[in-house]
């Protein structure tokens, strides 16, 4: 276990509060300002995008790792000693088995040396959840951004407050068909959104650890209320109520998977002139078994909580870039988005 003094813990104490760790330790003035104080790195928190918090202590262990170009031409195992990574003994609203993808000296990439270049990731669809024969393919360093034909790209947003979280701004949501051609006036984001302000708040945080994108009111009331005018199947108030979804909607389906519906397809209008248009299965899930040729789905977006303290003003969670490989070219300081089958990626 590392001391409270070591270079870990001083960065797993400072990326997320201000306080000395040799200080929380109780160790005296002398021994902490010497260097010399011989107790262990006190226990962190760190808090997440939607609101998450896990708490733990900090361990250093020999990391091996084993990959392959593509799927093919294995490499060399590549050992690295004394990686640094949290025991994680309680979270609250974030499961337990978190890896680490900020801009901080601790993260994944950044210990591995890749965070000077990039990474990519590409989401399987849910249905893949349980399947243990595929997984969801990770690129890291320069072959991340080696083609990136097709992407749309949109610029990154610096935080001086946040510094390791990845941010875009958000200029709307419009509804349209799958081509796009035929697109819904766009419901206009508010400005807070668009940009970060020099105390951390605002913007939308690009954060996997967080489940389903969350929108800040009143927009995000005008969102539910364009997607519920343009959608022609009734409402299903009991499951909305059983599930904490704001709209869920009784759809007719034959027979599973039930992929055909009338329910809108969701673009999110990114600066920079790209529309990111979403799976829709990225947006909508059934959250029923078919029963009576009627199957229940539901809107995969929440309410952003009022919290006074600041913050992101929104946030991009990982279900709705399922299906959309996600390339983070921290060289150009750019995220792009290009919606493909991860599966076949993977």
């Amino acid at each position: 276990m590392d001391l409270c003094g070591s270079r870990f813990c001083v960065d797993v104490h400072s990326s997320d509060n201000r306080f000395d760790p040799c200080a929380a330790a109780g160790c005296d003035i002398h021994a902490f300002t010497s260097g010399l104080c011989p107790r262990p790195c006190p226990p962190f928190s760190y808090t997440y995008g939607g609101g998450a918090l896990v708490l733990g202590s900090l361990a250093r262990d020999s990391v091996t790792l084993h990959g392959s170009i593509h799927g093919i031409d294995p490499l060399s195992p590549v050992e690295f000693p004394g990686f640094s990574f949290g025991c994680v003994g309680s979270s609250i609203r974030e499961p337990i088995g978190i890896a680490g993808f900020g801009k901080g000296t601790l993260s994944l990439p950044s210990q591995l040396g890749f965070l000077g270049k990039g990474f990519s990731h590409c989401f399987l669809g849910f249905r893949f959840a349980r399947n243990p024969n595929i997984t969801s393919p990770l690129v890291m360093g320069e072959l991340a951004l080696s083609s990136t034909d097709g992407f749309l790209f949109t610029p990154m947003l610096k935080s001086v407050t946040y510094p390791n979280f990845y941010y875009i701004g958000l200029e709307g949501v419009s509804l349209g068909d799958d081509g796009g051609s035929t697109a819904a006036a766009m419901a206009a984001a508010p400005p807070s959104l668009s940009s970060v302000d020099p105390q951390g708040n605002g913007g939308v945080l690009v954060d996997t650890g967080t489940t389903y994108t969350h929108l800040p009111d009143p927009f995000y009331t005008s969102v539910l209320s364009s997607i519920s005018s343009a959608v022609p199947y009734e409402r299903s108030r009991d499951m909305e109520a059983r599930t904490g979804f704001d709209l869920c909607f009784r759809v007719p389906c034959a027979r599973p998977p039930c992929a055909e519906d009338e329910l809108p397809v969701i673009s999110l209008h990114l600066p920079g002139g790209a529309r990111l248009t979403l799976p829709k299965l990225s947006s909508y899930y059934p959250v029923t078994a078919v029963k009576d040729s009627v199957v229940v789905k539901c809107l995969l977006f929440q309410r952003m909580d009022d919290d006074t303290s600041g913050g992101p003003g929104a946030v991009l969670g990982s279900f709705q870039v399922q299906n959309v490989e996600v390339v983070y070219d921290l060289v150009a300081g750019r995220i792009g988005f290009l919606p493909r089958d991860c599966a076949v990626r993977a």
